[in-house]
């Protein structure tokens, strides 16, 4: 028999966003246990190409496609794709996502629904799309959210809106694999240190967060989001299904 990499070899994850932040920390993790990887990207495409170049010098087999998560047709072609290597889809890591940062009288109409395609249906899509094929074998799906949408947020209203509807998400789609043996979880990251929340972090709102809303009293790392939604996919978290997993530093306690 096989070593357990040389099995995970043979499991297909596909990561949205996955060439930077969270999704590349977690790919980074997906490869270092075995698993052949599809990285999912909008833009940046050199950017794109040094993440699978780092990837594959770490021994990951990486299948890079560019891929906005709000497109059907595109997603369904990018699947259509992977279907057709030796390796099986086993996971989805639904990770794609944008924040805005903006006074809720301001908000426009089109800032919105932008922000609730990307975030939120970008992530019903790709589960709609993805889940028929991982059913036929089993295998798990992992979205990503935010502390936002457990706690509102009076800057970000409509980023906190989508990924509360990414947490109830999670809970419908876990009912319905449950029974083709999909998993379904999310994770819902703090602050966390990356790009996107860059300026969050060095603002004064930023800073009184974590040193008063914060128990660790730091921003997390993507590093700590990627650890918990590898073992998400994993097998380890075999018997744990809609479910969302708060690494936040304390933030929010339930």
């Amino acid at each position: 028999m096989g070593s357990r990499q040389e099995k995970l070899q043979q499991l297909l994850v596909v990561v949205t966003g996955g060439t930077r932040g969270i999704g590349f920390a977690t790919a980074k993790v997906l490869a270092a246990q075995g698993y052949t990887l599809a990285l999912w990207y909008h833009n940046r495409h050199e950017e794109a190409e040094n993440a699978r170049q780092l990837l594959g010098r770490l021994g990951a087999t990486v299948h890079l496609q560019q891929v906005d998560v709000v497109d059907r047709l595109r997603v369904k072609q990018a699947l259509i794709d992977l279907v057709g290597l030796p390796q099986k889809i086993y996971g989805l890591v639904n990770n794609a996502g944008i924040l805005q940062q903006k006074p809720f009288y301001t908000l426009t109409d089109q800032e919105w629904d932008h922000m609730m395609a990307v975030n939120l249906k970008g992530a019903f899509i790709c589960a709609q799309e993805t889940m028929p094929i991982i059913e036929r074998k089993g295998g798990s799906i992992v979205n990503v959210a935010s502390s936002g949408g457990q706690l509102g947020g009076t800057l970000a209203v409509h980023y906190a809106a989508s990924k509360a509807g990414v947490i109830s998400l999670t809970k419908s789609l876990a009912r319905l694999g449950a029974s083709k043996d999909v998993r379904v979880n999310c994770v819902s990251p703090g602050l966390i240190e990356t790009e996107m929340t860059r300026e969050e972090i060095a603002s004064v709102t930023g800073q009184e967060k974590i040193n008063l809303q914060i128990p660790l009293q730091r921003v997390g790392t993507p590093d700590e989001i990627a650890a918990t939604v590898a073992f998400l996919i994993s097998d380890s978290a075999s018997y744990i299904t809609g479910q969302t997993v708060n690494v936040n530093g304390g933030l929010y306690m339930r």
